[in-house]
């Protein structure tokens, strides 16, 4: 099942980059600052930002926008915090709290009259809010569970986790550090998870059986100097916690200067005489952070990725280097001595980093990335944002009158330090994921496909309904007959559209022709072929019951447009289709995303076949036969691409 969210004070969506890959889609955000809804426009420019969050209740009741299975948000934290003066529900900022609340409930009372299961709700504060004089987390507890009195905590401070249960809801808290998920800073917050349904633990989801940070040691030492990201950037200041409250970003107190510089390693490095963090490990790389593997040495160990191996060298007049600090490289660093006071000939002590904004590491040329004249300069944007789990550059959006390149520094480091921590909203969105996919009953089809997609290795014979369009095979068909916007049929991964269904989602009890309303465009199926299922007397699979479902949807409006065997004298095929255009030449598939061969022999081989295009579409006034060529189809989706990415390029987007 797709789960779909809500998101309040959305500031630069940690929650999106962190849930999109686990397939949950974001119905609408809630942002009014201007920065941060300049970088909401620039990635997901098709979601509603709908500003206000005390407004949305009324968009709800009027059926402006949609109640989502998820709410998630983290109302401003500045009003339980030490740096906020501890203003409480008595400041406006805090009464957003409780307006959070009455969202959460009118999303409720909404889904329940649609016939949905309640919202499961996710929300993030700093851990001051455990221990405001006003008691504002006890008020807030009582609000989403239903008490008509605030709840009260038996030593006046909250603890760091605990479950409580009321009439409405029942509710789970507990304080994660981002240092535990693969960013190297220390990031305290408190997560609250909460739902009215049954069917769901919130306990199970918020809290494990093994001990999170598994053989990975705490820092139990506090040193007297990190960096701390502020609205100004990030230079040395005095160990105060304070500072985390308040929304900025404190790098982890085991990581040396040195090591903080390493976030930025974009060229070859050769890193020395560095102090060791718990944090830096290969087997935390999440969230698009720079992850190195980092050991304790005297050698200076030199990563080749292109022959995927590494080997070593005594520190001194060696030129091997380190590579990148990169997710897809996960180079090795040896650590060995000081390095703050060498000689130049022994790894140098120089100053500077490049035009570029990043840092130059430590090599035998005496430059060095920790300090500038003398201070700890400043961590740069893409520093802080891979401090976060963000994807390099994520902030950097044209804002105001200023382009892109000019994106002004002091909006990103704000909104950075006041954005959640990527990796730990994934934690969590997976733990949601997997307790609503549990609360399903899942059918036999879908256990099959799901133990399939699980193991080590496959075969083709094993792939069956799993199948994928070629790419420019796809847009080839997409150029003629789309916009494409609803894949009907995916496994999860090779989704080919925004908007798609699973096999849990079983897309023949879905109401194509409402999706397509809501969405506009086109829907595309290359549907499963395999027999007749069912759950519970329901048709799960079936090209016979998935062409009287498009009929059906036929009349109720939209396009209908399937890849589909040429199969003429199959009971299935459909002559009652609006255009069928006949393909010459035969086709061939791609294997499915999760396919590991098991051996060199499992390959697609030469056995294709012939296909057509069908299209169901009451409107439709062209020919009702047709005939073109694979090579047409598959010159116009190349083109197709080409134009596509020529586009994202012009744009400043990632192709």
């Amino acid at each position: 099942m797709k789960l779909t969210y809500g998101s309040v004070c959305s500031g630069i969506e940690a929650a999106s980059i962190a849930w999109e890959p686990l397939n949950m889609k974001p119905e609408w955000f809630s942002e009014i600052e201007p920065f941060p809804c300049a970088v909401l426009n620039h990635h997901w420019p098709e979601v509603k930002n709908l500003g206000d969050m005390t407004t949305i209740t009324d968009k709800l009741k009027a059926g402006e926008v949609t109640a989502p299975d998820v709410l998630v948000g983290g109302t401003p934290c500045q009003a339980f915090s030490v740096a906020g003066l501890r203003g409480g529900l008595s400041d406006e900022r805090g009464q957003l709290t409780l307006s959070f609340v009455e969202l959460a409930d009118c999303i409720d009372e909404i889904r329940k009259n649609e016939g949905k299961e309640p919202a499961i709700i996710v929300w993030e504060n700093v851990p001051g809010v455990l221990s405001s004089k006003d008691n504002a987390f006890g008020c807030f507890l009582a609000g989403l569970a239903g008490e008509s009195e605030e709840l009260k905590s038996a030593g006046g401070k909250w603890s760091n986790a605990g479950v409580v249960s009321g009439p409405q809801r029942t509710i789970s808290w507990r304080i994660l550090n981002a240092q535990y998920f693969g960013v190297p800073q220390r990031r305290r917050r408190v997560f609250v998870v909460a739902t009215a349904r049954k069917d769901i633990s919130v306990a199970e989801i918020l809290f494990e059986r093994e001990s999170l940070s598994g053989g990975i040691k705490s820092c139990s030492e506090e040193k007297q100097t990190v960096a701390a990201l502020t609205a100004n950037g990030v230079g040395a200041t005095g160990a105060d916690d304070n500072q985390a409250l308040a929304g900025h970003l404190i790098i982890d107190p085991e990581l040396s200067p040195t090591e903080i510089i390493l976030l930025g390693g974009e060229h070859p490095n050769a890193a020395i005489g560095m102090g060791i963090s718990p944090t830096l490990t290969s087997a935390m790389g999440m969230g698009g952070g720079y992850i190195p593997i980092v050991s304790r040495a005297t050698d200076v160990i030199s990563f080749n990725p292109q022959a995927g191996g590494k080997t070593s060298s005594t520190l001194g007049a060696s030129s091997e280097t380190v590579g990148c600090l990169q997710a897809s490289q996960q180079p090795a660093i040896a650590l060995a001595g000081n390095t703050i006071g060498r000689k130049p000939e022994n790894g140098g002590n120089g100053n500077g980093y490049n035009e570029s904004d990043i840092s130059y590491t430590l090599t035998k040329v005496d430059r060095h990335g920790v300090s500038v004249n003398n201070i700890v300069r400043r961590l740069t944007p893409i520093e802080c944002e891979r401090l976060q789990g963000f994807p390099d550059n994520h902030t950097k959006v044209s804002f105001k009158d200023k382009s892109i390149d000019d994106c002004p520094d002091g909006h990103r480091y704000r909104a950075l330090g006041n954005s959640m921590a990527v990796p730990v909203m994934r934690w969590i969105g997976e733990r949601i994921c997997n307790a609503v996919a549990q609360a399903i009953p899942q059918s036999e089809y879908v256990k099959k496909l799901n133990l399939l997609k699980s193991k080590p290795t496959h075969e083709l014979k094993e792939v069956g309904d799993q199948w994928r369009t070629p790419e420019e095979l796809f847009w080839g068909i997409n150029a003629i007959y789309g916009p494409f916007t609803l894949d009907l049929f995916t496994d999860g991964q090779n989704s080919k559209c925004l908007h798609f269904y699973t096999a849990e989602d079983n897309a023949l009890t879905q109401d194509w022709s409402a999706k397509l309303k809501e969405i506009g465009g086109v829907a595309f199926g290359n549907p499963p072929y395999s027999r007749s299922s069912y759950h519970e007397k329901q048709a799960i699979t079936g090209v016979r019951h998935i062409m009287s479902h498009a009929s059906a949807m036929r009349e109720l409006g939209g396009r209908y447009v399937f890849l589909l065997k040429a199969a003429t004298s199959e009971v299935w095929w459909p002559e009652n289709a609006d255009h069928i255009c006949f393909i010459r030449g035969r086709l061939g598939f791609d294997v499915p995303k999760w396919f590991i061969p098991a051996d060199k022999k499992q390959k697609p081989t030469g056995a294709f076949f012939a296909g057509a295009i069908v299209v169901f579409d009451k409107t439709w006034t062209g020919k009702a036969f047709d005939y073109i060529s694979r090579e047409e189809l598959e010159q116009r989706g190349k083109a197709f691409i080409e134009q596509a990415q020529w586009l994202a390029k012009k744009l400043g987007v990632a192709a």
